[in-house]
């Protein structure tokens, strides 16, 4: 997950191989297409596409559709795609296991003992996948890279947690010590900094993405006027400078932090500034003016977070919790903006909640949503992927 963000809101807590696995079959009879009304609102109708059907090319696809895949067998019902990679490859975890999709079906990541949990974070277009190993009784964590067909997974020199990966093999990340870092043919190739010189910013700080580039973004903290905030940190490509911050700087009470989440091919930053709540940006290069703000989802309150941005630039998605919905009220959902209003992404189910957390250029959207009330399962969480949202 990504560091700053407050917990799971909405988060209730192969078997065979099957094609599509539509829930419920009274509400989702057949399958379910939900296309995005034109207020952003999202309204059932049309037809069923099943992950195994057809998939319109990107850019000619308005209304998105979602599509479930597979679970790991057993408990541990939360399950949740966090990165996409080449058509048909899509990896996250599924009852806190690091898990990969190829298709509809689930495929557990080989784990090295003593680290039975964890989840894939990122996927390069070569299909190397990064992420994060854990031992649930001692905290303990690894960060790891894995490629399909390897026996196992390679552990990261010192790294405690992977976030992201780019085309070049470059991954971004934390280390021991709890400050950034970057690896390349799991060698340390570059330890972050911040500038500590005058004791403006605190010892720990997180890399949570890189671009092709080779930009980074990360998060730390940092003195202002009297009192310590959250902020959002870039780092530019191939140089061994300090890390800058993103505006805006907090001022004395006003208690804010800022929180950089993904960046594009271009270098656009999402995020999101937390107050109480998150409500949703985005920094523009060369970064030395305050973010844009996103207006939300109408009818969900004002709290809504930005997980990822596609490469292209053309989908950011996030999600709007809703968190002080009362029992029979609408619920989270997942949302994607394409540069005009928030639009809602389709749920499961109609009071069920929902988040998107990953994007890629060719309109594919990962996240999880919850399915109808089932009492054998009351807290269900099903890997999704919503197509052609905002057309890619």
């Amino acid at each position: 997950m990504i560091p700053g963000r407050p917990g799971r809101p909405g988060r209730p807590s192969q078997g065979v191989r099957r094609a599509s696995r539509i829930l419920a079959a009274g509400l989702l009879a057949g399958g379910l297409m939900v296309a995005a009304g034109p207020s952003g609102t999202a309204t059932a109708s049309v037809t069923v596409t099943g992950i195994s059907g057809g998939h319109a090319a990107a850019g000619t696809c308005a209304a998105p559709t979602l599509q479930t895949l597979d679970r790991l067998p057993g408990p541990g019902s939360f399950a949740v795609v966090k990165a996409l990679g080449s058509p048909g490859i899509s990896a996250g975890s599924s009852g806190d296991v690091p898990v990969y999709w190829t298709g509809a079906e689930v495929h557990r990541v080989p784990l090295p003992p003593g680290y039975p949990a964890g989840e894939v974070a990122a996927i390069n277009r070569h299909g190397l996948m990064v992420g994060t190993l854990r031992t649930p009784n001692t905290n303990a964590a690894k960060a790891f890279s894995f490629r399909i067909g390897n026996a196992k997974v390679r552990l990261l020199p010192g790294g405690i947690a992977a976030h992201d990966v780019n085309d070049a093999g470059v991954i971004a990340g934390v280390r021991s010590g709890n400050t950034g870092v970057l690896w390349k043919n799991n060698t340390v190739l570059r330890n972050l900094t911040v500038d500590t010189a005058a004791g403006e910013y605190g010892g720990s700080f997180t890399a949570v993405g890189i671009n092709n580039a080779g930009t980074v973004i990360g998060g730390g903290t940092r003195y202002i006027e009297g009192e310590w905030v959250g902020v959002g940190l870039v780092w530019k490509a191939g140089t061994p400078g300090h890390a800058r911050t993103l505006l805006p700087q907090a001022a004395p009470n006003e208690g804010y932090s800022s929180v950089a989440t993904d960046i594009s091919r271009t270098g656009r930053v999402v995020g999101h500034r937390l107050f109480t709540w998150g409500s949703p940006v985005y920094w523009n290069r060369p970064y030395t003016q305050p973010p844009t703000d996103v207006a939300g989802l109408p009818g969900l309150g004002s709290e809504a977070y930005f997980t990822a941005i596609s490469p292209n630039g053309r989908l950011t998605v996030g999600y709007a919790p809703n968190r002080w919905a009362d029992p029979g009220e609408e619920q989270g959902a997942a949302q994607v903006w394409t540069g005009g209003a928030m639009i809602k992404l389709p749920r499961l189910d109609p009071l069920g909640t929902a988040e998107a957390h990953a994007a890629a250029d060719d309109g594919r959207i990962g996240g999880y949503a919850t399915g109808p009330p089932d009492p054998e399962e009351p807290e269900s969480a099903y890997p999704v992927i919503w197509r052609c949202a905002g057309g890619g």
